[in-house]
């Protein structure tokens, strides 16, 4: 493959290694959401020493974390200069998403990672002063003390008498961050008149590593839409879900156990099954074992084995599946095997030469799945 990158940014051979991150560092365009610009990319990769140039290294990701975070420096102290509201808003959400690239590969030191996603949050929430977006938080509290905070966004008033909105539920990913994937990926709902709840279920978001993630997510999720029926110009009865990745597992799951509460769900990425744990590269080894056992030494193949969905059990509702044929975490195989089971509730949506998430098409996939979602919800 050619290179693409531009002469001047002195890191060639270093971007060519990260083309596989490019997509996601740089993942959609927001109006609201922090966000990645190319030459964020340019100035990490320049700071790496000589001899840090292999992404299947340790001395990579070191050098990685130490460019992002200095990127997030240079964003936060310009934050602290400006002099205009417009200004620091952008300066803020610049600091909020280059701490979150700093971390969001690093599952060996559980501390630095919290203290680097509070960073995410604190940027963030700073760059909400005066953005315009309405939004309102909350939390619900489960067995065992544990909570999840969620947030709620309406989306812009679109004239008096509009009556109710509908709403779509959003859950994240294994790595993901509420704040920049997960509100970007809400973004398109948002321009087309649907409301958007954002949460964080134990050892989601900021709470990753901190406790393992809570497998039987309709627990938190059956809670979430008994919030949602006592919210007002909340319409309850229109209510969507969404997951990416691991959140799309989510999605199946969902849509098994809870279907018939949601007009429709979409799946981005997730399936019944995952791939087996030996064959999976070493960041994903590390990503599952930080996640769902907080780096414990446990068999991540029996934790696997207990996740599998059965495709028999139907959905209760319309699913959309959007997959790429070179998936490595969630193979197509289970995939195509869920869609023959559950016939006309379910439509899979196959891109060729895609990996992961798809991460060359998310502007493709994300706006055909919110308008899939709006022609369910009554908001086309």
């Amino acid at each position: 493959m050619p290179s693409i990158a531009p002469p001047a940014t002195g890191a060639g051979s270093l971007m060519a290694q990260c083309l596989y991150y490019l997509p996601r560092l740089m993942f959609l365009n927001t109006r609201y959401a922090p966000q990645t610009h190319w030459g964020d990319v340019a100035m990490v990769l320049r700071s790496f020493p000589e001899g840090s140039g292999d992404v299947g290294t340790p001395e990579f990701w070191a050098a990685w974390q130490a460019g992002w975070i200095a990127q997030g420096e240079r964003y936060a102290a310009q934050a602290a200069r400006s002099t205009t509201a417009a200004g620091r808003i952008r300066a803020e959400r610049g600091a909020s998403v280059s701490y979150h690239w700093s971390e969001f590969m690093d599952f060996g030191d559980r501390r630095r990672k919290l203290r680097l996603r509070g960073e995410v949050r604190e940027h963030f929430l700073r760059s909400l002063d005066g953005a315009g977006l309405d939004l309102a938080h909350g939390e619900v509290r489960l067995d065992g003390g544990l909570q999840a905070p969620y947030w709620l966004i309406r989306p812009p008033a679109r004239g008096a008498g509009d009556g109710p909105v509908p709403c779509v539920l959003m859950s994240n990913g294994l790595d993901s961050m509420t704040e920049v994937e997960v509100l970007a990926l809400a973004e398109p709902y948002l321009e087309r008149g649907i409301a958007a709840l954002l949460f964080e279920a134990p050892g989601q978001g900021i709470q990753v590593g901190q406790t393992p993630l809570l497998l039987e997510l309709e627990t938190v999720v059956a809670e979430l839409v008994e919030v949602l029926r006592r919210e007002p110009g909340i319409a309850a009865d229109r209510l969507a879900f969404f997951g990416i990745s691991f959140g799309g597992y989510f999605t199946l799951r969902i849509a098994q156990r809870l279907g018939s509460l949601f007009r429709c769900l979409v799946n981005l990425s997730g399936g019944p099954r995952v791939a087996p744990f030996d064959g999976l590269p070493r960041r994903l080894k590390d990503d599952f074992r930080f996640v769902l056992a907080c780096g414990e030494p446990v068999d991540m193949q029996a934790r696997f084995d207990a996740l599998e969905l059965d495709p028999a059990d139907r959905p209760g509702a319309p699913v959309l599946s959007v997959h790429g044929d070179r998936d490595d975490i969630f193979p197509l195989a289970g995939m195509r095997e869920l869609d023959r089971a559950w016939g006309e509730r379910h439509r899979l949506v196959v891109h060729e030469g895609e990996a992961h998430i798809c991460p060359n098409l998310v502007n493709l996939w994300s706006t055909d799945a919110a308008d899939w979602v709006a022609d369910r919800l009554g908001q086309a």
